[in-house]
């Protein structure tokens, strides 16, 4: 199945495609953000967060769902007076990286590395950095979390929530 939007099930749609080597193997796997259906009832802060799906690329050339996580990237109206939270997401050989970011006078981002592991079949949280930054006084506090610290957390279970929040004082 190479139709990215066959695993945009129930009204969901394909926010973002990224195509890049999950495991290590070589081959062309796709990370796909997407968003959940919208109501008209949604307000600013409020909202369905959006789901991030791996899919990996099997030796006959086609895309399955290996794993997924819906407290990654927050909902479309999550980001505050910056806007839509979700910045981007990058895929290295064996890891991939999702970023997100909002805020008003105080802009916040995280970011998150996960890294395959080839002996678990599964991608384990390996470094997360969170800042915050105030637009008015220029103060700034960040956060940088190693696997030591994080633990070992699979991509699939990993809660943003769970981590320490950074604030500046």
């Amino acid at each position: 199945m190479n139709d990215l939007t066959a695993f945009a099930t129930g009204g969901a749609k394909v926010f973002e495609s990224v195509r890049g080597d999950l495991t290590g193997e070589g081959r062309s796997d796709v990370l796909l953000v997407l968003d959940p259906p919208q109501t008209s009832t949604e307000k600013l802060g409020q909202g369905p967060s959006r789901h991030v799906v791996l899919l990996l690329r099997d030796e006959a050339g086609q895309l399955h769902r290996a794993s997924a996580n819906i407290l990654i990237v927050p909902c479309s109206l999550c980001g505050g007076v910056a806007g839509d939270p979700y910045a981007y997401s990058r895929i290295g050989k064996g890891q991939f990286t999702i970023v997100i970011g909002g805020g008003s006078r105080e802009r916040w981002t995280d970011e998150y590395t996960f890294t395959y592991v080839g002996a678990k079949k599964d991608w384990f949280i390996s470094s997360a950095v969170r800042k915050v930054f105030d637009t008015d006084t220029d103060k700034e506090k960040h956060v940088d979390l190693t696997a030591k610290e994080l633990g070992t957390v699979s991509f699939a279970d990993f809660d943003p929530g769970k981590l320490p929040e950074v604030a500046l004082p």
